[in-house]
């Protein structure tokens, strides 16, 4: 946890001063000899950063975003519990959690009691960010974005609705949220102090968010938001979740944005699942530039095994590639081991094929909500519906997000799914999965996780094991210069406290390009493999120059912090961009894409704005692990403005943050 552990320790500001000064040279070189590649470990340390159950101060948290509110180069943290009820979360007087601030704003600063600490502060109440229209304050929401929204230098905010509006149980079993506050931009002046925007479409109506992006979608330098939509929703809510169409808010520099979605060709009409045009889930949405053609492309993870959806951006306008590049939906589309299908036929004998098998002993039962099991399965028992259950279009994934990175090393952007699967719906239910590109616009290359080593062992569970994959995270752990992948669970399986295959999983990439396991070894996981981590925030938070990890907790909603002790003797860069603003690259840098060539290898990385569901976004910064490699041969960037503009560096010092500015001729070294 030192705040300046670096062996330049005389260079750098170790007071919270950590913005950077114009170029003066190169400072002393740096060059670690690692004699192997540490194994991946995390060490837990929250109590350390003065947050957790050992400390004074024990956050609610399920969703985290990190980002550097006050300049000083540390990320501090938007937390969530996804609650967005205006206030406090109301319980039951027995319940723990009754009457506890549910969103908070924590700034990462040097400790009163030993400056060469770095704690936690809670700057929730001073930061404004809870101010609401009506001046009431306690604003709700459960997701935030963070980006630069009128290009003044400063990081922003736009906050929204995480979770649907629905009224009490009338027994008043459950408790349903009353969200009356929509989608809001705050902008902040620079110190983590923040206030609304003007009134604008951003916050006109009140709708479930599951996940959002900030982007450039039409690279004029203004920061653009896309929001996830649900629509269709099958289960029984009241009042029923509208059926809300695809949004895209165009940003107008001053935090105030106008819904474009007609303009740039996102459907308004509702249409049919048949042919897929109808509104769906979207769970996770995710801008990335899957075509390498300079501007960001639209990803949505569909949920309730709906065909997820790619918006390929054509200077502005946006058409669904998703099934040419096979990315809807798997190839396997064979439901022929389906429990809730062999139900149904056993419970129609004569319309499936003779050679039908039954369903394993007391599934209709027990998953079917049928106690007699001669009825045709509900519709809330994962019912079949013939013409329906069995069309491609209903034979796709869980999906909750899709992250986006070059994982191969070859210059352009691939996919990875995090799909929920239950045991019983059989080899059809899209697992989560690597999905390569090929580069040349054609069908993405499926490997299967069996060849990449994604696979997991589920062959001693039964019928009845789930994954429940909430948020995979592309993110070089160890600093070896290869994207590991990390994948969070959503909790809903874990039964008494103990699991079995639903938890969080840790995969190391090896240097052949295929993964292991490694989650029992990382430190990750504690007692009957728990944690149930949400949001991974991977952040330099000490200054030490490996990624942290920041989390919340879909079981108990707390906060966890996590050292890295993994990468201790690699060399890397971090890099942070400055965009020249209105008319060039916004100023955060948002979908630019950085090329680093180091130990003759060329990673790729592009800033992200925010993903998937609950939302995944770790501060502005990019970190490249370089392994052995001491010198960068170069540093290249595309930068998202209308002429995808490129700057490239050479003799830049490993070892070091850097800041690299849209037009300058050097880097920025600390």
């Amino acid at each position: 946890m030192l705040a300046c552990a670096f062996a330049f320790v005389a260079l750098a500001s170790c007071d919270g001063g950590g913005g950077t000064q114009p170029d003066a040279g190169p400072p002393p070189k740096i060059c670690r000899t690692p004699a192997a590649v540490s194994p991946i470990h995390f060490t837990e340390v929250t109590d350390d950063w003065g947050v957790g159950a050992g400390a004074t101060f024990d956050p609610l948290a399920v969703s985290v975003i990190a980002a550097d509110f006050d300049g000083d180069g540390f990320p501090d943290l938007v937390i969530t519990t996804g609650w967005s009820q205006a206030g406090n979360y109301v319980g039951t007087a027995t319940d723990p959690h009754d009457g506890m601030r549910v969103r908070h704003l924590l700034m990462n600063r040097a400790s009163p009691s030993d400056p060469t600490q770095r704690v936690f502060v809670d700057a929730t109440d001073a930061s404004g960010i809870l101010a609401s229209p009506s001046g009431a304050g306690e604003r709700g929401f459960g997701l935030a974005n963070a980006g630069d929204l009128d290009d003044d230098g400063d990081v922003d905010l736009v906050t929204c609705p995480q979770d649907y509006k629905s009224d009490p149980a009338a027994d008043g079993s459950s408790m349903g949220d009353d969200v009356t506050d929509g989608c809001a931009a705050l902008l902040n002046d620079g110190t983590g102090h923040f206030t609304l925007a003007s009134p604008s479409d951003l916050g006109a109506h009140v709708f479930w968010v599951p996940s959002a992006a900030l982007f450039d979608y039409d690279r004029d330098g203004y920061l653009d938001f896309w929001p996830a939509t649900v629509a269709h929703w099958p289960y029984p809510v009241t009042p029923p979740v509208p059926n809300t169409a695809p949004v895209l808010f165009r940003g107008n520099g001053d935090g105030t944005f106008t819904n474009v979605a007609k303009q740039v060709g996102l459907p308004y009409v509702d249409g049919k699942d048949f042919n897929g045009t109808s509104f769906r889930h979207v769970f996770g949405v995710t801008a990335c530039d899957i075509d390498g053609d300079g501007d960001d492309d639209m990803v949505f993870a569909d949920y309730g095994r709906q065909e997820n959806q790619v918006w390929r951006n054509d200077n502005g306008v946006f058409t669904n590639v998703a099934h040419a590049l096979g990315v809807d939906y798997d190839d396997d589309q064979d439901y022929s081991d389906d429990q809730t299908y062999l139900c149904y036929c056993q419970n129609n004998p004569g319309t499936c094929p003779a050679n039908t098998p039954a369903p394993i002993p007391g599934f209709c039962c027990a998953f079917c909500k049928d106690d007699t099991c001669t009825a045709q399965c509900g519709p809330y028992g994962r019912g079949w519906f013939p013409g329906t259950s069995d069309q491609a279009w209903s034979l796709g994934g869980n999906n909750f997000s899709i992250a986006c990175g070059d994982v191969d090393d070859d210059g352009d952007m691939d996919l990875m799914t995090a799909t929920i699967v239950h045991g019983d719906v059989g080899q059809s239910s899209d697992p989560s999965e690597l999905l390569l590109n090929p580069g040349d616009g054609t069908k993405m290359v499926r490997p299967g996780n069996a060849k990449t080593g994604l696979l997991r062992d589920t062959s001693k569970l039964g019928i009845g094991w789930n994954h429940g994959d909430n948020q995979v995270v592309f993110a070089d752990l160890d600093l070896d210069g290869r994207k590991d992948v990390v994948i969070t669970d959503t909790a809903a399986y874990d039964v008494n406290g103990v699991v079995e295959q639903s938890h969080v999983y840790v995969f190391h990439q090896k240097s052949d390009g295929t993964f292991e396991d490694v989650t029992s070894a990382s430190g990750i996981l504690g007692t009957n493999l728990l944690p149930h981590l949400e949001s991974p925030t991977f952040v330099d938070l000490d200054g030490d120059g490996d990624l942290d990890l920041v989390a919340g907790d879909a079981n108990t909603a707390r906060l966890h912090v996590y050292r890295n002790d993994s990468a201790q003797e690699q060399n890397w860069t971090r890099i942070r961009l400055v965009g020249a603003g209105p008319g060039a690259a916004n100023t955060s840098g948002i979908g630019a894409i950085v090329r680093v060539t180091a130990g003759g290898r060329t990673q790729t990385q592009e800033v992200s704005g925010g993903f998937g569901h609950g939302n995944v976004q770790a501060d502005l910064s990019l970190t490249f692990g370089l392994g052995s490699a001491c010198s960068i041969d170069s540093i290249t960037v595309r930068w998202p403005d209308s002429a995808s503009s490129t700057s490239t560096f050479t003799s830049v010092q490993p070892n070091y943050p850097i800041t690299i500015r849209q037009g300058a001729t050097s880097v920025d070294y600390p």
